[in-house]
């Protein structure tokens, strides 16, 4: 009923304002949406930003340089960037990184650092660790004589003679501009190969899945950049309590768990750590034919990106949620977001029996394959559970942000109104607005305790048809004007007593921040018709032209 009740209002709004029909910026807002504040950092931009629920801006992150690709608002109140500074070597990628900062509330640079040489660059994404250390995704070249000692196809690899080999570090940041590297992980420590017995790293593929396979994935004919970029990895998340590490392997379709307890030593091995693997792969999903224990057919993920561990305290914390892409994928392309629950013994470590690929079968629920819910991304984005339960899915390609119940039920949605730097203008249809991530927090996020989360304009251009401010409860106080507000759950009435009997301003929002209701007060009493109301909270706010105000959180409800 609430649902149809917003449709009738926002279509009276537009038929009685004359303006363009929403087409970006917030387009939905229902009461049971998370009630706090969406981050991002558009992919072709140079600023983050961060929003309120009726898409008005909190704050703005200007940074002069593009995204490379991830960027966080951290619970210390930080942003931590990666950044794109002019490239030393050959890695011609999107997905090129080079840089890593964090940068305060007010823009300021607090530690910068460029990871960008002729031989070395960071890539994609970086995650901050509990410790205040960060990891990082890193790229390192590796020539044609090493790839075939370690049991590359000759003819399978790039044509420069080089390609580009996966490096995990992590760092100690040091004063504003410097860093130490505490640990490492290496993927050529960890390959496997069936192609020459003569060569390192030889063995029956199937039989060591803790291996990758070196002759994965096969240049295709253009030698595009993912002929050099043979892995791709595309997403790090860190576990503490595991003290592992999750990433998205993109080239291969498939999500990896490495041991971070290991020393460096540890990890360029196949022994040790807590988990008795050194830096062997823990647990792998998505692509068992990458490790000769499935069919192409059985082929779970195809071109993931986003993948995090749900945090503690939320809806299925400690599962995997993945932002699987669906490009490739058999029939036609659609993307799901999904979770997924590894088998694990009581120890935290991998389950997988005998010959068979690592479990589960499907991934446990999944969002984005039943009637209604199309969306489609072949390129970046992520999923992120909510402190209410909800799910915010970033379709990153086409810049759409939206959030859903556990009705899967679409409860906000927000189309970035950006090309670049460039804000669009309402009803417009904005292109060249896509995002790596998206992230949403509850107003009461440590990040945010003590900022200024004044509202701005919103970032597109002109009013948006949906007339929306946000109100908070933390203005209940200041009732020095003589208002009482008294309701009555039989009639469904508000009565305001105003015992100076003055002139006020009322507004009355819902708990979305949408104005419901402006006029004056005067004389003692003012009935306020709630019968047309649905159950929920909403806050009165009252405003006197010396500029106090009175707000007033209520609970409209039947008394039956």
């Amino acid at each position: 009923m609430q649902k149809i009740k917003f449709l009738l209002l926002f279509l009276v709004s537009i038929f009685t304002s004359g303006l363009h029909a929403q087409t970006l910026g917030v387009t939905q807002a229902e009461n049971n949406s998370l009630q706090g504040y969406t981050f991002f950092s558009p992919f072709s931009g140079t600023k983050a930003y961060l929003i309120d629920n009726c898409g008005y801006l909190i704050n703005k992150w200007n940074r002069g340089t593009r995204p490379g690709l991830s960027a966080y608002f951290l619970e210390n109140g930080l942003m931590l960037r990666t950044y794109k500074p002019p490239l030393q070597g050959p890695f011609t990628s999107a997905s090129n990184a080079g840089g890593l900062e964090l940068v305060d509330w007010d823009n300021n640079t607090v530690w910068s650092y460029e990871f960008n040489t002729p031989t070395w660059l960071s890539h994609h994404d970086a995650v901050y660790m509990p410790n205040g250390h960060i990891l990082v995704l890193t790229w390192d070249l590796v020539y044609s004589e090493e790839l075939i000692e370690l049991g590359r196809n000759p003819d399978e690899i790039a044509a420069e003679g080089y390609m580009w080999s996966e490096r995990i570090i992590e760092i100690e940041t040091i004063g504003n501009d410097d860093m130490n590297i505490v640990w490492q992980w290496q993927i050529k420590d960890h390959y496997i190969q069936d192609f020459d017995a003569g060569k390192l790293n030889f063995g029956t593929v199937a039989e060591h899945p803790e291996l990758f396979n070196i002759n994965l994935p096969k240049l295709n004919s253009n030698d595009s950049n993912s002929t050099r970029d043979w892995n791709h990895f595309n997403s790090i998340d860190y576990n503490e309590a595991l003290d592992q590490i999750l990433i998205s392997v993109r080239n291969s379709d498939e999500i990896w768990i490495l041991d971070h307890s290991t020393s460096t030593e540890e990890a360029a091995s196949h022994s040790g750590g807590q988990y008795g693997k050194g830096g062997d792969i823990l647990y792998r999903w998505g692509n068992a034919a990458a490790y000769d224990r499935a069919s192409v057919s059985g082929q779970k993920l195809f071109g993931q990106h986003g993948v995090n561990w749900i945090k503690n305290g939320l809806a299925d914390a400690g599962k995997i949620l993945i932002y699987n892409n669906g490009n490739g994928r058999p029939g036609q392309d659609f993307s799901r977001a999904e979770i997924l629950a590894p088998p694990q013994n009581a120890d935290g470590g991998y389950i997988i029996n005998g010959a068979e690929p690592y479990g589960p079968e499907e991934a446990e629920w999944t969002y984005g394959d039943q009637p209604g819910e199309f969306f489609y991304s072949p390129y970046l984005s992520n999923a992120q559970r909510l402190p209410n339960g909800n799910m915010l899915i970033n379709a990153g390609s086409p810049g759409i942000i939206f959030e859903i119940d556990s009705d899967r039920d679409i409860v906000w949605k927000y189309i970035i109104p950006l090309n670049g730097d460039s804000p669009y203008a309402q009803g417009q249809s904005p292109i060249n607005n896509g995002n790596f991530r998206a992230y949403k927090f509850a107003a009461d996020y440590p990040g945010l305790a003590g900022k200024d989360l004044t509202q701005q304009s919103t970032i597109e251009l002109g009013n948006s048809p949906v007339n929306c401010e946000i109100i908070s409860s933390s203005f209940e106080k200041n009732n020095n004007i003589g208002i009482e507000i008294k309701y009555d759950a039989i009639n469904k009435t508000a009565t305001l007593v105003n015992q100076n009997n003055h002139s006020f301003d009322l507004k009355l929002f819902d708990i979305n921040g949408r104005l419901y209701l402006s006029k004056k007060i005067n004389g003692k009493e003012n009935k306020i018709d709630m019968s047309a109301f649905a159950s929920g909270i909403y806050f009165f706010r009252v405003s006197a032209r010396n500029g106090d105000f009175f707000t007033k959180k209520l609970f409209v409800f039947d008394s039956n």
